[in-house]
């Protein structure tokens, strides 16, 4: 319904009626950044100076039977080839804003800045993390892209990696909004009468899948073709980054230009691991 007119008229058209100016921003929506802390950060500590940092990865040696009067074949853990870590991915995300508006705007404009600036470099981290994804398994996955995941799926993946002998702890599913509307038409997540205590009363489905916790993000890498995004079930030591210039911010003003300029830079490196430690998963959605 319309406001009725104003007597005398003219208040509001000639300015007797002020506007007032919401001093809270509403928030750009932003993806859930999820998979920076469940790979393995173990050789940041390592980062003194340099761009590369070698990782020797041991293999499994096999016993054999004891033949009296034969020296027995000297066995050799040490003769897979290595990893190599490069940092190589420096971003930045600079914003400016002008002195003059600093001073007239009705919200915090320096905070607002440095809130978006940070996240821009933290969505790009975690995405370059998200890349690795395909190339898991040796780029063989689970499920097809632009089709509905089922407990088929879920079951495939977890037994591959008990398959190659990938530590049970430590493993997590990362997955888009379109797995989490799938597994919820599987009753054995959503239903209470499978197992006691564990589904969450607000109607969404189990905390864990098969032991390991779900992950759901909008910021997982699209795939080459289809209609779906590449997720993944992996343990922490499928991939690493390493980041050396941790989400540093300058605030440098600059008066002879009137403005301020906010900056967020990091510096980082990220590499698979162990291939066989995680699968790609692939979505319905991207």
């Amino acid at each position: 319904m319309a406001l009725s007119a104003r007597i005398p008229s003219g208040l509001d058209t000639n300015l007797f009626i002020p506007k007032q100016y919401s001093r809270n921003v509403l928030a750009a929506a932003k993806n859930n950044l999820v998979v920076v802390p469940i790979v393995n950060h173990s050789y940041e500590t390592e980062l003194i100076k340099g761009n590369i940092i070698y990782i020797p990865v041991s293999n499994v040696v096999t016993a054999t039977e004891v033949t009296i009067g034969t020296e027995g074949v000297q066995k050799n853990p040490y003769a897979n080839t290595g990893v190599t870590l490069t940092i190589n991915q420096y971003y930045e995300a600079p914003v400016t804003i002008d002195t003059m508006s600093r001073r007239q705007s009705n919200v915090d404009l320096v905070t607002g800045a440095e809130v978006e600036s940070g996240y821009a470099i933290a969505k790009k981290i975690d995405s370059t993390l998200c890349d690795l994804f395909t190339a898991l398994s040796g780029a063989t996955g689970y499920g097809a892209s632009g089709s509905a995941i089922n407990d088929d799926v879920l079951i495939s993946a977890v037994e591959e990696l008990d398959e190659a002998d990938v530590p049970e702890e430590n493993r997590s599913w990362v997955l888009d909004p379109s797995c989490k509307a799938d597994i919820m038409k599987i009753d054995k997540f959503v239903r209470s009468d499978y197992f006691a205590s564990e589904v969450i009363p607000t109607g969404g489905f189990r905390k864990d899948v098969y032991g390991a916790p779900i992950l759901i993000t909008n910021n997982l890498t699209a795939h080459t073709s289809g209609a779906g995004a590449v997720g993944a079930y992996l343990h922490k030591n499928a991939l690493a980054v390493a980041i050396s210039e941790d989400m540093e911010v300058d605030r440098v003003e600059q008066p002879l230009k009137h403005q301020l300029v906010i900056n967020t830079t990091a510096l980082w490196g990220v590499t698979e691991l162990r291939d066989t430690f995680g699968c790609p998963i692939l979505t319905r959605l991207a």
